[in-house]
């Protein structure tokens, strides 16, 4: 993964960033509710938001989630959601290590 090199993309990605974590636990609810049009929101909207910042693996978990909506695969998300969090973990590393250049 690589952060955006947009200084105006790098000053929003750490909200992105917290609210994607924010955003885990109506994830998780989702598929434990088997809402799977919820699901399927979140995962969309997780997409679209990560191509905006240009990160595709994350925006690679939203498709999946997608997927598991429209499959009915519940039992997949909290895997997801745990691939989620160490991918938003990371680039929060990412950034702080980056900050000051």
């Amino acid at each position: 993964m690589q952060l955006p090199e947009d200084p105006l993309l790098r000053e929003l990605l750490p909200e992105f960033l917290q609210d994607w974590h924010r955003e885990m636990p109506q994830i998780l609810q989702a598929a434990q509710s088997h809402n799977d049009a919820e699901l399927y929101r979140l995962g969309h909207t997780l997409k679209g938001s990560s191509l905006q910042f240009g990160l595709t693996g994350i925006a690679e978990v939203g498709i999946q989630l997608m997927e598991c909506a429209r499959h009915r695969r519940w039992d997949e998300v909290p895997l997801l959601c745990e691939r989620l969090a160490a991918m938003l973990q990371q680039m929060h590393h990412m950034l702080r290590s980056t900050a000051g250049q």
